[in-house]
């Protein structure tokens, strides 16, 4: 059996002392990275605040990735050239790296899954398949588990210290902004130990109701953009209880989630937006103090006057899509990045010139400030009142819900704010 190499010496960070140092420098990775992207080119920085299961890639990294891993890449399911070993060196590493850093003992097993990792008690697998073999489960995604590795490298490099003192100030800062504010309901307790990991649904009073949550993620892309997550709810369980939903409520929801259009018997058309959720906002230990600050203040936005927006959007109720009018709700992306513009006419690869108008042209119309260009106001809440008046939402689909079941429209629709 090789013995892994546990070292990876791509992260500089082992003798630093002011973690507000770690913290810009892992920032600027991110600013590099995100300039491959021509919508941040064309209108500003895009900010990314949903790191609950993914993250952006970091340069550094990548950087590695390029100089000594791609070069001498090999398939693992053997050992007999000089680049199986390194690569198999490489992966076995990794999960040496994760297992000591998670405190592993001989009694646990490390598997690859997917873009992470599962660490488990070894009693709890019956069969005799070797779960730690290189092979790992059918073909193993070698790079990504490197990318793993990395990851939890840097994590280790950096100092869990730091990084808990780095998002403790994000969470403090959060709730003196947020623990008091009328129409930002904060979901979970306020006063545990906790990540600057944050869940909310935004209320307005004015109507006794919520701003559905896809709508509230889609708003804070369009004008501010920011991407966060909404449509948690992949564990239903969890968001009931979050949500403080009963049986009842949950199970007429469900009949919403799952109805059947050849069911004579039963009146229901099936709706996504009738699914209770929340935004969740998930804020990185390298995040600056000036993206927290613009986060903070873009969602306070948000929750003072979001639903003023409403009429320049409109809804899908089988998706739960949210998208402004001038956008095509059933396929937004078609013309956006994608592998069949890509050419290699040229010897390179690359996107032809039409393509890349056309892609061009996409990004702009996916922003929402163009729907404001012709207001001469630069308030964007009167820009929107101005446009109203060129907007007909009599054509807008109707949600079907039976009058019995009008209570659990529990969410803010644009002809409640501008009424047909």
């Amino acid at each position: 059996m090789w013995k892994y190499d546990l070292s990876f010496d791509i992260f500089p960070f082992d003798q630093i002392q002011d973690y507000r140092h770690v913290e810009q420098r892992i920032q600027s990775t991110v600013h590099t990275t995100a300039l491959i992207l021509p919508a941040i080119n064309q209108f500003g920085q895009i900010i990314y605040a949903d790191n609950t299961v993914s993250g952006r890639g970091l340069l550094f990294i990548e950087q590695y990735m390029l100089k000594h891993v791609l070069p001498y890449y090999a398939n693992i399911h053997s050992e007999d050239s000089a680049g199986a070993i390194q690569t198999t060196k490489f992966h076995g590493g990794s999960r040496a790296l994760i297992k000591r850093y998670a405190n592993a003992t001989d009694d646990d097993v490390a598997i690859f899954i997917g873009s992470g990792l599962i660490i488990a008690k070894k009693k709890f697998f019956q069969n005799q398949v070797l779960v730690e073999s290189p092979d790992g489960i059918a073909t193993p995604d070698v790079l990504g588990a490197i990318r793993v590795g990395s990851v939890f490298h840097l994590k280790e490099s950096v100092g869990c210290h730091i990084i808990e003192a780095l998002e403790n100030e994000c969470v403090e800062k959060f709730f003196r902004k947020f623990r008091n504010h009328e129409k930002l309901i904060i979901l979970g307790s306020t006063s545990i130990h906790r990540l600057a990991l944050f869940s909310f649904l935004i209320y307005v009073p004015i109507f006794m109701k919520y701003l559905h949550h896809n709508f509230v993620s889609v708003l804070l892309n369009d004008l501010f953009s920011i991407r966060v997550r909404s449509e948690c709810s992949y564990n239903a369980s969890y968001v009931s209880g979050l949500l403080n939903l009963d049986d009842q409520k949950s199970e007429i929801i469900m009949k919403f989630l799952t109805a059947n259009e050849n069911d004579q018997l039963d009146a229901i058309t099936k709706n996504e937006l009738i699914r209770y959720d929340f935004t969740q906002l998930d804020l990185s230990y390298f995040t600056s103090d000036e993206d927290v600050d613009y986060i903070f203040n873009a969602i306070e936005f948000i929750a003072n006057g979001g639903w003023q927006f409403l009429p320049l959007y409109t809804c899908d109720s089988t998706t739960a899509v949210w998208r402004a009018r001038t956008i095509p709700l059933e396929n937004p992306s078609t013309q956006l990045h994608s592998l069949q513009m890509i050419t290699f006419e040229n010897g390179t690869m690359d996107e032809t010139y039409k393509e890349r108008q056309m892609q061009s042209t996409a990004i702009k119309n996916l922003n929402t400030h163009n729907l404001m260009i012709n207001s001469t106001s630069n308030d964007s809440i009167e820009q929107a009142r101005a446009m109203m008046k060129n907007i007909d939402l009599r054509t807008d689909p109707p949600l079907n819900i039976p009058v019995k079941y009008q209570n659990f429209i529990w969410f803010l629709l644009p002809q409640d704010i501008f009424p047909v």
